[in-house]
């Protein structure tokens, strides 16, 4: 076991219905390290004040949410080759003093599909969102095979700059973009949330959902807002993943950055499933 604690958190904002910090308090007995872990709230104009404080109390990393996983990228010292192609970081490593970018959103999406058995390959998607989530799901997906992805966001430019800079990495798969607000395409069997829609409103009332029996969804959102519409669901999809589960993912591929300890394969299901059940029982 680690005796020394390790310093941690999470800038962003609003941080008010953050998880993060219940997780690695539940994380520690269940790995051995001991983690401090602060939220920070932070937007675009108070970034590089809060990134010196952080550099000053030693944290080892921080993770980073809304408005900044886009923002933050000029002030990281490197990328990694992840995070660079995705255009996005929620995880910031800090080694000899250097700020060092990465994306674990990607990891814990990946690790979602596989354990819900899904292969995107051949299928047509659908993301509601085009910030640093929607990135992320968009290159899961493409990497996959995904045949057709459709980005439905608000902002048309912002869609179609994701669109753009995918179609060049990924050129099997289409990419196309919708209003935000339409019906997603009759085939679509993948569907990913990837806005704030579910934290701080009703899904139901926004996403427009109407796919086949058989399909996946996938939120990044984990509130009551989201969990209340997770039987409407279940009833339409054969399968669907919560923002709890990727949020956990989330926070053991970042452990394994703070920490510099890799959990195998096993042991992030397994612990996962662990802090899960802790987070249900408060």
């Amino acid at each position: 076991m680690n005796n020394s604690r390790i310093k941690a958190g999470l800038i962003g904002s609003p941080l008010k219905k953050s998880l993060s910090p219940r997780i690695f308090k539940a994380l520690s007995p269940l790995s051995g390290e001991k983690y401090s872990y602060a939220l920070l709230e932070t937007d675009g104009a108070g970034l590089g004040q809060t990134l010196k404080k952080i550099e000053r109390e030693g944290w080892a990393g921080f993770n980073v949410t809304l408005p900044l996983k886009e923002k933050i990228i000029p002030f990281l010292d490197a990328l990694s080759p992840g995070s660079e192609a995705v255009g996005a970081v929620n995880a910031v490593r800090i080694k000899d003093g250097k700020l060092e970018g990465h994306n674990t959103d990607t990891k814990a999406m990946s690790l979602a599909l596989q354990e819900a058995g899904c292969r995107p390959r051949g299928r047509e998607c659908v993301i509601w969102g085009a910030g640093g989530a929607a990135r992320a799901a968009a290159w899961i997906l493409a990497s996959g095979g995904a045949e057709t992805v459709h980005i439905h966001n608000r902002s048309v430019l912002r869609a179609d700059g994701l669109m753009k800079g995918f179609s060049r990495m990924f050129p099997r798969t289409k990419f196309a973009i919708r209003k935000f607000t339409d019906p997603p395409a009759a085939a679509s069997t993948v569907f990913i949330n990837a806005t704030p829609l579910g934290m701080y409103g009703s899904l139901a009332d926004n996403l427009r959902f109407n796919g086949p029996h058989g399909s996946l969804y996938l939120d990044f959102t984990y509130d009551a807002c989201a969990r209340s519409l997770t039987p409407f669901l279940q009833n339409r999809a054969g399968k669907t993943i919560s923002g709890i589960d990727l949020l956990i993912y989330q926070a053991l591929k970042s452990s394994e950055l703070y920490s510099g300890r890799p959990i195998t394969a096993g042991d992030m299901v397994k612990l996962k499933d662990q802090i899960k059940s802790r987070l249900r029982k408060g």
